[in-house]
This record gives structure tokens, sequence and C-alpha cells, in this order.
């Protein structure tokens, strides 16, 4: 059974309100400022830049409805459940080599502070076999793309059982991001 356009528009509706905003905004500036502030990331000049964005609600809309294609029915209630990539930081750095202090630093933030939670294991989307081994050697989960994308995704949340909220973190070199486009 397809979701009436209605129930699409109640759960735009429910994404734009001020209060579900808020909750996203909050989170997402809390994983921001831990890159911009973060004193092992500062000192060794590992980010060369960092961008953040909220899912646009047409995109999210799009997304709802390719979702629905496939069998999955969400709501408002389990949208912040079931998308986890509203919020998005994306981390560029400029050589491969700086990749495992960003990630050691994540993983910090992770399982030594407890701030954060894995939603899911972290993984690395690559096309060739070098760099693949390069991921797998630091424990992170690949698969290879035959479109050359590459980028390292994490998607955290509160270390609470209170929040839903999430915030999925892309970490790529600079020359990654241009070749991939956005």
């Amino acid at each position: 059974m397809e979701i009436e356009k209605n129930n699409f528009d109640d759960i735009i509706e429910f994404y734009k309100a001020e209060e579900t905003q808020s909750l996203l905004d909050r989170f997402l500036n809390q994983v921001e400022h831990f890159f911009r502030t973060n004193p092992t990331l500062k000192k060794a000049k590992t980010i060369h830049s960092i961008k953040s964005r909220q899912k646009d609600p047409e995109h999210l809309r799009d997304k709802l409805m390719r979702k629905n294609s496939k069998g999955y029915m969400i709501t408002k209630e389990t949208l912040l459940k079931e998308i986890t990539d509203l919020n998005g930081v994306r981390i560029l750095h400029l050589y491969q080599q700086q990749f495992p202090t960003i990630h050691r630093e994540i993983m910090k933030k992770i399982t030594g502070f407890e701030d954060w939670k894995l939603v899911e294991s972290p993984k690395a989307y690559t096309w060739e076999k070098e760099s693949q081994q390069f991921f797998e050697d630091l424990g992170i989960k690949t698969e290879v793309k035959d479109t050359y994308y590459t980028s390292v995704h994490y998607v955290v949340k509160p270390n609470n059982a209170k929040s839903d909220v999430t915030c999925e973190i892309q970490v790529r070199t600079l020359f990654e991001e241009i070749w991939g486009g956005n």
C-alpha cells in the first residue's frame, strides 16, 4: 500500500516545524562544533574545510517516495529514526594519510568519551583496491562503487536513549569532493 501524497505532506510539515528543526539544529551544531574545535585535529591541521546542512524538504520528499516504493512505511513518528541523513556534516581533508587521525578522533568521541553512538558501522565507499585495503586496515567496512564515488560515512546519534536524532558524517579528500561534483 502506498502512502498518500497528503501523508508525505504531513511528514514534510513535521520536518519543517520549528520544534523539529530546533532539535535537529542542536545536534548538527554539536557535531560541527566537535570538528571545528577538536584540539588534535586543529593541532595536526588535518581538516581542510567543513560543510554542514539539513536535508532540503523536497529532497526529503523524494527520499520518502523512494523508500515507500521499496515498501518502507515512514511516518512522522518514525522519521527521525528511519531517515539518518536529515543532518549532514562533510569533512574535507587534503591527503588520504590524514584520514586515520580523523577516524581516531571520531571513534574516540564514540568509544572513549561516549558522547555519540554509532547507528550503523562506518562504511568506506571506494572504487580502487588500494583504498579498499587502506580502509579495511583501519577496521572500516568497504563497498566498491563502479561510479568512482569515494567517501567514508558514519551515522551517529547522541548517546542517550531519549533521542532519535542522527547525523551523517562524510569524510573525504578535497580531490574526491571535486571529482564527485557535490
